[in-house]
Formats: C-alpha cells, structure tokens, sequence
C-alpha cells in the first residue's frame, strides 16, 4: 500500500489548512480557487484540463500556488524550493521585503528556482501566461514507496511552511492588482530528456551547490554497488559535467542497459571515481 504521506498527502493537507483559514479571514480582497489535481505523474493531465476549460476566466487570475510534497522539512537545512520565483517582479518584492512587510519565516531557507515550468501542476498555468509559485522540500528515499508514511512527516515544519504561504496569500491580497507576469528560462526535466537507465541514486533536490548530491541510495543498483553514500556529491557521469540535477538527467540519457561508464564523486573533501554498468 502506498498511502502517499508526503507525495502529497502533506501538499492535500496544506491545502485543505489554507482554504481553512482564508475561509475564516475578514476583510478579503481576493477569491480563491482550491484544485486538488490528479493525473499530474501521467503527464499533468488534471491541470492541463483545468487551463483548457476553466471554471473562471483566466485573464483574471492573478497567480496559482502549487504545493507539491512539504513534509520533509530537514531540521538541520530547513531548506524549502520556492519555484517559479521568476515569472513575476512581485515574487521578488516580497522576499525582499523587511520589517512589517516580512514574510513569515521562523529560519526557513530558500531556495529559489525561477523557471516557472517543471514536473508538476504549476507548469499547466505558467504556460498561460499566470505568475506561480511552487514550494517543494525535497525528494527522498521513500519517494513513490510504500514506506512514504504518516510517520515520516515533519508535521511541525510542514506548519511553518504552511504559515510561510499564508503570509504570501496575504502580502498579494494587499496589493489589491493583478500580478504582473514574466516569461523564465525553460526547466529541463525528466520529460525532456529520456533515459532508460538509473544510477540508483535519490538526488537532494534541496541542494545548492554544483553537482547533485546524493539523498539515497537503492539496494542492488549501480551507485550502491560502488559503494556510494548519502551525502555524496555527484560532479561528473562520463564525459558530461554535472552541475545540477538537469545535467544529471541529461547524462543519464545518453546510456542504455549494459553500457559502462565512469562517474565521479566528491565525499568530504575527497575526489573519488569510480565504473558503473547500468542493468
């Protein structure tokens, strides 16, 4: 059974805690639309129904926020993605905000991403020419897994993003006029480049830095028999430099079952290489 705590019970609950407590505010500028959609893994399927026949005209939407697994806040980083950072000057605006115009924030750190596509529901809207948001706390070694549980929650940090987004409800509410939108950079993603072949490595979509550093490792695949970490940086996949979980995808559709190559890593401060086979 695959009960889909965080994928995306915890993106449904944050859902359902927000139209809550917008219900029970006073003095609204705004309407909302609450969409839980289904079909996104199949290829949007839910959203991009939605954009083709609407329940509103879309002329007057101002934004769309997707929520997309936010129950694995790490308490160490607490690092959250903010995509879709770049499709309007406003987003910006308020980030950069300081004193009463703040936004809620009890340490969390940002990471920005401003392509306003990627492998989820905000997509559907940006390319209608809408402002979005997309909060995401990672991927991680229960993804898609019947071990993907209530248990696993950070159901504390999960709050705080929570009374994060509400803040940026309120923020736009306050201006009053539709959000101003800006094209981005298009996203690669895993639909872009097609690979028949894993590593067998769960990338730290959280992470920062150059190269993908590894979140977990699947028993019996190619990164586990190398004896690949947790915490491992991945830098290059043959004679493709890694500098982001794009590139990382990209190398990977290069290969076919049976193809060897060598794939370099950093551990602490320490380069290591090593040859892999894919199955």
């Amino acid at each position: 059974i695959h009960n889909g705590a965080d994928d995306n019970a915890s993106g449904t609950a944050a859902l359902l805690e927000i139209a809550r407590t917008l219900k029970g505010l006073k003095n609204q500028q705004s309407n909302y639309l609450f969409i839980a959609f289904s079909g996104e893994e199949l290829g949007l399927y839910g959203s991009k129904y939605f954009v083709e026949h609407p329940t509103v005209d879309l002329k007057t939407v101002s934004y769309m926020i997707n929520m997309d697994m936010l129950g694995r806040l790490n308490d160490s980083s607490k690092t959250i993605t903010v995509g879709g950072y770049g499709t309007s000057p406003v987003w910006g605006e308020l980030y950069n905000a300081t004193g009463k115009a703040k936004l809620y924030n009890t340490s969390l750190v940002y990471r920005y991403d401003s392509s306003g596509t990627g492998p989820s529901d905000h997509t559907s809207f940006y390319r209608k020419d809408i402002p979005v948001l997309f909060y995401f706390t990672g991927l991680h070694s229960d993804y898609h897994r019947p071990t993907d549980d209530y248990d696993k929650i950070n159901y504390v940090g999960e709050l705080h993003i929570v009374r994060h987004i509400l803040s940026v409800i309120e923020a736009t509410n306050k201006r009053g006029a539709k959000l101003a939108f800006s094209k981005t950079k298009e996203a690669q993603t895993a639909t872009s480049a097609r690979f028949s072949v894993t590593l067998g490595i769960m990338p730290d979509y959280t992470f920062s830095g150059a190269g993908v550093r590894v979140d977990g490792v699947t028993e019996g695949r190619p990164a586990h028999k190398i004896g690949m970490k947790v915490g491992d940086i991945i830098t290059s996949l043959g004679s493709t430099q890694v500098n982001s979980v794009e590139s990382y995808m990209q190398a990977l559709s290069n290969y076919k079952k049976g193809d060897k190559t060598n794939v370099v890593y950093q551990r602490g401060k320490e380069n290591l290489t090593a040859t892999v086979e894919f199955q």
